[in-house]
């Protein structure tokens, strides 16, 4: 606790609103692609999935540079009231007078986009205002309550989304509006834009040719879409092996089958984070970046090969154990080490940058359960290992280069 006190206030307020912003958008997002498949059908779903995701890449790209044009806070609250009007235009195209899928879709676009503006400015002054000695623990706390937040939304969104979707629309326009005044009236400004850039879209453009400069930030970049390509599987192959080659069990009376056993994988994972996360953070707190990354990650391999070539229930959770232990060590480590090599004047652009590695690894991870078909099991355990080998030496060789900013360099 005194060491959370002794926070900026920023980072204690940002905590606050990822536990809101994350819990709704829990309850609501993951359940969208039902509501599209349901009005739409499953290819049309499929195409709409893939426009919001890539405005939503463009526009993480375009509010990294914003971020570092206008400031942390301006971009922020734009971005919030662009999610706004989203939900504001889908509560009330579901709301008990009917439902109207087009003007819903175009509503969650508008509320994707504006996320997706905000995101890299909200990454940009957690990074402003932490330091290197405290950078650790600040990200182990958000991963923690973004767990809590995940778990608790899920469940609302179980319990409610079919039944209770316009409800669930109001309580997201009342948690963005919450934040909205949070951003506004209780956070300060963490950076002094340089007023000689310009929010034009080729000022964009040469700012994200510098960071490609940066050969650094590449290869860690590359390190973090090999992580990615291993730890995203859950949406992936291991749901096909699962759902194809799981043996059905019943246990306490509930029938665990392959859909469930994924489901339990994601459960098992959760409820390990969230009362065990502090622990392991003091307990690798004295480790380097170095250590963390490589135990961490290769505790994560670990239980994502060993999950390709089991189908049983016990081994399954084992393996979910192993992952879990792993995500726990790497991911604050792996963040700090981000945060350590952006250049502090252009954190936003660097942050947008990295909003890069998501759908890249996605789009990679997609490709795998095309190979899966020649590879099977063991080739995929085999090919997991290699992948997430390739990242620990990536990432080993990113940290052992010459710092190419200030200082601030954690081995």
């Amino acid at each position: 606790m005194k060491e959370f006190m002794a926070l900026n206030n920023n980072l204690k307020l940002r905590m606050l609103t990822v536990f809101l912003a994350v819990m709704l958008s829990s309850s609501v997002g993951p359940n969208m692609t039902i509501y599209y498949a349901k009005y739409f059908g499953a290819s049309i779903t499929g195409v709409l999935l893939i426009i919001v995701s890539a405005l939503g890449f463009v526009a993480g790209l375009y509010g990294g540079h914003l971020a570092d044009v206008h400031g942390r806070k301006p971009i922020m609250v734009a971005g919030s009231l662009l999610t706004l009007l989203g939900f504001a235009i889908a509560a009330a195209m579901n709301s008990p007078l009917g439902r109207y899928p087009v003007p819903t879709f175009f509503g969650f676009l508008i509320a994707q986009v504006g996320g997706a503006i905000t995101s890299p400015a909200e990454e940009a002054m957690v990074i402003d205002v932490s330091t290197p000695k405290n950078r650790r623990y600040v990200y182990a706390l958000i991963y923690w309550i973004i767990n809590i937040s995940v778990m608790i939304g899920a469940a609302l969104g179980g319990w409610f989304f079919r039944d209770y979707l316009f409800e669930l629309l109001v309580g997201m326009i009342a948690v963005t509006i919450i934040n909205l005044i949070i951003i506004q009236f209780f956070m300060t400004e963490s950076f002094t834009p340089d007023h000689s850039l310009s929010g034009s879209v080729w000022q964009a453009v040469r700012g994200y040719l510098g960071v490609l400069s940066d050969h650094r930030y590449d290869w860690y970049l590359v390190g973090m879409v090999l992580s990615g390509i291993v730890t995203g599987q859950l949406g992936y192959y291991l749901a096909v092996h699962l759902g194809a080659d799981f043996h059905t069990v019943r246990l306490f009376g509930l029938e665990i089958y392959g859909q469930r056993m994924l489901s339990g994988i994601t459960l098992i994972n959760t409820a390990i984070i969230i009362p065990f996360m502090s622990l392991f953070t003091r307990l690798t707190q004295a480790w380097s970046l170095r250590r963390a990354y490589t135990i961490g990650m290769a505790l994560q391999t670990l239980g994502f090969a060993l999950a390709c070539l089991f189908n049983t229930l016990w081994p399954m959770v084992a393996c979910a154990v192993i992952l879990t232990i792993g995500e726990m060590i790497v991911v604050p480590p792996s963040q700090t080490l981000r945060a350590d090599l952006m250049d502090p004047e252009k954190i936003g652009t660097y942050s947008g940058a990295f909003s890069a590695v998501n759908p890249m690894a996605n789009i990679l991870c997609g490709a795998t359960v095309t190979l899966s078909a020649w590879l099977g099991g063991i080739g995929m355990a085999i090919l997991f290992g290699l992948l997430g080998g390739l990242s620990i030496l990536v990432v080993v060789h990113v940290i052992g280069m010459k710092p190419t900013h200030a200082p601030e360099q954690a081995e």
